[in-house]
């Protein structure tokens, strides 16, 4: 089974359905969003799709009634600030991850086979008992990167699919030293 997994996609339309359109394509069954939506009709982006999509709340996301309703309204689940999912025999947490300390302390416990991470806006896997994954940014102008991240249950190979690139927010300020 292959399962989506985007974050942080901060209002960025076009490239969430980019998103959901490479999911279709793929054969995605399930996309997991680890926060940062935005705007309640984001979730549109995947209505008629198909793909089951669950979705925690970032700390970004104001209206949560707003996205509630509506990811609901396309046959999306919003499981708070924090999910368990069962999926192809894998126990996954999902968290936006504002803080490290959660964060790693999932991780390291040893209660899930994959932890699913956002906050941060950068792509990470880390192998090891826990698989970590964070699948970046759908939103771009953090990191400069637009990327998702598709695991395969079977394998428990991640791959990041890179969206595009954006001058970041650092390079359009003339920001060099942060």
């Amino acid at each position: 089974m292959l399962i989506g997994m985007i974050s942080d996609s901060h209002d960025n339309l076009p490239d969430l359905k980019k998103a959901a359109g490479i999911f279709q394509e793929r054969n995605v069954k399930l996309v997991l969003h680890a926060g940062d939506v935005i705007a309640p009709g984001m979730c549109y982006a995947f209505q008629n799709s198909g793909i089951d999509i669950k979705l925690v709340y970032g700390n970004n996301d104001g209206d949560r009634v707003g996205i509630k309703r509506d990811f609901e309204s396309v046959g999306g689940e919003v499981l708070g600030d924090f999910g368990e999912v069962e999926a192809d025999g894998l126990t996954i947490a999902l968290l936006h991850g504002t803080d490290e300390g959660p964060v790693r302390a999932l991780v390291r416990s040893g209660l899930y086979d994959v932890v699913v991470r956002g906050h941060n806006h950068h792509y990470l896997v880390e192998k090891g008992p826990t698989l970590m994954i964070n699948p970046g940014e759908i939103w771009g102008h953090f990191t400069g990167h637009k990327t998702l991240a598709i695991l395969d249950t079977s394998s428990l190979e991640v791959e990041i699919v890179h969206l595009g690139e954006v001058p970041s927010l650092k390079d359009r300020l003339g920001w060099t030293d942060r």
